[in-house]
């Protein structure tokens, strides 16, 4: 009788070790039996490093888990991508505007897909359907395009030097475009002035009056233009402001 009572104690061990060791293992696995809730279908080109049983965060509060990730083939856009399902604690709401971001990829943070609330007044997911999530830049391509801007950098480095070994040529082009500009300053100041041809031309009202009128008086006798005066030329000039 005593041997049956220690044969039904290991049984009993047993049994209760099976079944603490199988809520183990559904908790690892992001599998919940006694939790109420509801999932959510996320569609993703890259999900990086995250994993099933990765948290899912709204506002930075853990609100469920990463139940599945699975690799599916997408007919729509007909390439192969991402499907995670997301457990999300009974409560929480979340509304069809949300968006879902996977964060923490690098070292130094926990992978989590984040769902971000964003403003309006719209309902609440339904069971069923798949939701877009942002599309996550790979670190591969960040860490390529870090190489170029590095190469474009070197490149402009190089230009930036090899100017400064010719500062020479570069310092004579500045002294002359300089120079340049005094003389013109020089003589647009004298040209302000009324000073010398152009100047007293543009400044000088009697000149500009004396042309004016002779115009005027070629418009009104054009004869004059052929008449000749036995006189030297000067005299021939005197004729037309006469």
């Amino acid at each position: 009788m005593k041997k049956k009572s220690n044969e039904v104690s290991v049984g009993v061990f047993v049994i209760l070790g099976f079944v603490f060791l199988t809520l183990v293992l559904f908790f690892v696995s992001g599998v919940y039996l006694f939790r109420s809730g509801y999932s959510v279908d996320v569609m993703f080109n890259y999900v990086s490093i995250l994993n099933k049983g990765a948290p899912v965060r709204m506002a930075g509060v853990r609100v469920g888990e990463v139940s599945q990730v699975d690799i599916i083939y997408d007919a729509v856009k007909q390439n192969n991508r991402v499907k995670v399902k997301l457990f999300i604690e009974k409560g929480v709401q979340i509304r069809e505007n949300y968006t879902y971001t996977i964060r923490g990829t690098h070292v130094l943070s926990e992978p989590h897909v984040e769902i971000t609330p964003v403003a309006g007044n719209f309902p609440l997911i339904s069971k069923g359907g798949v939701r877009e999530g942002v599309p996550l830049v790979a670190v591969e391509e960040l860490i390529d395009r870090a190489h170029e801007i590095l190469d474009h950098l070197s490149s402009v480095t190089g230009k930036f030097k090899s100017s400064l070994e010719n500062q020479g040529t570069l310092d004579e082009s500045l002294k002359h475009i300089e120079s340049s500009s005094v003389s013109l300053s020089n003589v647009l100041a004298k040209i302000e002035k009324g000073e010398g041809t152009l100047g007293k031309l543009l400044m000088d009202e009697t000149l500009y009056n004396e042309v004016d009128a002779f115009a005027k008086d070629v418009r009104e006798h054009p004869w004059k233009l052929v008449r000749k005066s036995s006189a030297d030329s000067r005299k021939w000039y005197l004729l037309y402001l006469a």
